[in-house]
């Protein structure tokens, strides 16, 4: 008999994350970062640092996940804003870096990847 080992997935473990402090998490994910050549992520990254603060760039591109706490939600979804643009935004998506924040609840109050118009 199979017994489950109760998994988690990033949504879970990010919520744990965000009710526990009682912050809000700005998550950024690089994964696709991560894919592109080194002379594709050196120029992607170069484009980051007119976002970016030189302090966080590092840390950004050093890990597929990187996760920031805020006090305020308004604090949260305004640094994100600002450092990443939308999906929509970027004629190429390999500039894409998607990032959302997680409020307390477990609410996503805010998400960079917006979806394909399907008409």
């Amino acid at each position: 008999m199979l017994v489950s080992m109760n998994a988690q997935r990033l949504y879970e473990v990010v919520h744990y994350f965000a009710k526990n402090k009682n912050k809000y998490i700005l998550v950024v994910d690089i994964s696709d970062w991560m894919a592109l050549d080194d002379t594709k992520k050196a120029t992607v990254k170069t484009y980051y640092e007119d976002f970016i603060p030189v302090d966080e760039i590092g840390e950004v591109f050093a890990n597929r996940y990187t996760f920031y706490e805020f006090d305020s939600q308004a604090t949260a979804v305004e640094t994100a804003g600002d450092w990443f643009p939308l999906s929509t935004d970027l004629s190429d998506m390999d500039y894409f870096v998607e990032c959302y924040v997680m409020n307390p609840s477990g609410s996503q109050p805010y998400g960079n990847k917006v979806p394909a118009n399907p008409g």
